[in-house]
């Protein structure tokens, strides 16, 4: 096998695994779509897929016509050293300042652990528009974000923002909430002519 053809391989690959997810979500029932006046049930796998053959249609015309050795290195592109062995000694410039050591949270990476396991125990009993707006806020305030005010509009604003995309862009169903969480997501949906 050539070298170029090596290179193309996955991408042939994945490819026809696409191929066969698309054929896969052709005999997704839709007769639930109300006469095509809706989104259907098959419309985001089917757009995802589509999504990645195209990608891999892309990935393997480049790399049969562009004449290129790029590889993607990632986050260790820049390392030239094992990063358990320490640094090798470099002579710092007299002008260059070192910039200030990075400080790690380990509270606030626990905080946030905490969050979203809150979060996904709450939202059935909040539903989803107060269980994402204070899950929004109180993520910006542990992470270090200092202007309350402005994180509780940014909150609520994005709350509000997610629920139109899913609810009137891909007709996803969210959990309500209980008594008066409940009250408030059914205002809220009759808002934005959701029945």
């Amino acid at each position: 096998m050539t070298h170029r053809m090596r290179r193309v391989l996955p991408h042939l690959v994945m490819l026809l695994v696409s191929v066969l997810l698309y054929w896969a979500a052709l005999q997704i029932d839709t007769r639930g779509a109300e006469g095509g006046r809706r989104i259907g049930p098959e419309f985001w796998p089917k757009a995802i897929i589509v999504i990645m053959g195209a990608l891999c249609v892309y990935e393997v015309v480049k790399r049969l016509l562009v004449k290129t050795t790029f590889t993607a290195e990632g986050l260790t592109g820049d390392v030239d050293h094992n990063p358990a062995e320490p640094a090798p000694a470099e002579p710092a410039p007299e002008a260059e300042v070192a910039p200030p050591a990075q400080r790690e949270h380990p509270g606030r990476l626990l905080a946030g652990i905490v969050l979203i396991a809150a979060f996904a125990l709450g939202v059935d009993w909040l539903g989803f528009f107060v269980a994402t707006a204070v899950f929004l806020v109180a993520f910006m305030l542990i992470g270090g974000f200092r202007r309350p005010l402005l994180a509780a509009g940014i909150g609520v604003a994005g709350s509000f923002l997610l629920i139109v995309i899913f609810m009137r862009v891909a007709y996803i169903s969210l959990p309500l909430g209980a008594g008066p969480f409940r009250e408030l997501s059914l205002a809220l949906l009759r808002l934005l002519g959701v029945s």
